[in-house]
């Protein structure tokens, strides 16, 4: 029997927002088309201030009564949850939606693959139960196009842990074994990759996050302009390593100059690893090569 990766995710940013008006005040703050969802479907999306910067990063799922965020807990002195929540409270003025952050009330396992589920875009979610637990179900691409994250009550933690140990033929990590498996997918986490500083286009996901018909929203004007003239600076890349692993931060230099800067570095074998980091214009593209004191880079995409 196959085993079955799962991580056990303590620590999320779990935001819902709901009311009558609770569409129209997230579509005016976020990047993807949130309008055309249904009730059971999903997209992925960055929250934008009004010069364009990336507040926040989320998969976001409709609801019957509005909408659940989902996403990286951000850092301690800048959650995604809070930041989001002081953000649409800045622009929410007479207009019937409510933003609640329940980050302290859910847990998440994080199946790497789960066959039995259906794979169509949009990303959709269920009420379900993990085990004889109740919980709800997201499709998410942390890891890929076919991983799900299941949201259970955090005081339901141990009844969900015992359905591990009746013969479910797993194997359950954590956070640090999540982390590894994002990096070899290449996916970047908000408060390690990303934060407030970047563009939507540096991030590289445009994609999935970024709808250019959908009208006007707070930083549209940057990213559409930005979509015009067609470049940016910098821009997220996944790389591999040979040599010694240097660690997150390090940054790396060709013919002289800085021209990438690395967010997040796991092993997967000795003297070889796998990055995310920030790549200049120049080396952009899948190939290019970069040196540390004891390392070589090649971006792969």
């Amino acid at each position: 029997m196959t085993t079955t990766q799962i991580h056990l995710l303590s620590s999320l940013s779990v935001v819902d927002i709901l009311g009558a008006d609770a569409t129209a005040i997230l579509h005016n703050l976020t990047t993807n088309d949130v309008k055309s969802l249904e009730v059971g479907q999903g997209c992925e999306s960055f929250v934008t201030n009004v010069r364009g910067k990336t507040l926040a990063h989320f998969h976001i799922f409709r609801r019957e009564d509005g909408f659940r965020l989902i996403g990286a807990p951000g850092l301690a002195a800048h959650r995604q949850s809070e930041s989001f929540a002081a953000h649409a409270d800045r622009y929410t003025i007479r207009e019937d939606a409510a933003v609640t952050i329940r980050d302290e009330e859910f847990v998440g396992f994080l199946f790497a693959s789960l066959p039995s589920a259906p794979h169509e875009d949009p990303l959709t979610w269920w009420d379900g139960s993990l085990g004889e637990t109740p919980g709800s179900t997201y499709r998410v691409r942390w890891l890929n196009d076919t991983s799900w994250l299941v949201l259970v009550a955090r005081r339901d933690l141990d009844a969900a842990m015992a359905t591990f140990d009746e013969g479910l033929t797993t194997k359950l990590g954590d956070e640090s074994s999540f982390d590894h498996a994002r990096t070899v997918a290449g996916y970047p986490w908000y408060g390690i990759d990303i934060d407030d500083s970047n563009l939507p286009q540096e991030i590289n996901r445009e994609d999935f996050t970024i709808s250019f018909t959908k009208g006007c929203y707070l930083g549209q004007e940057t990213v559409a302009r930005l979509d015009a003239l067609g470049q940016v600076q910098k821009k997220r890349v996944r790389l591999s390593i040979e040599g010694t692993l240097p660690a997150p931060g390090t940054t790396l230099d060709a013919d002289g100059k800085t021209v990438v800067r690395l967010t997040s570095v796991t092993k997967i074998a000795d003297d070889q690893g796998l990055a995310i980091g920030f790549a200049r214009r120049t080396h952009f593209d899948p190939g290019a090569t970069a040196q540390g004191s004891d390392c070589v880079a090649t971006v792969i995409e």
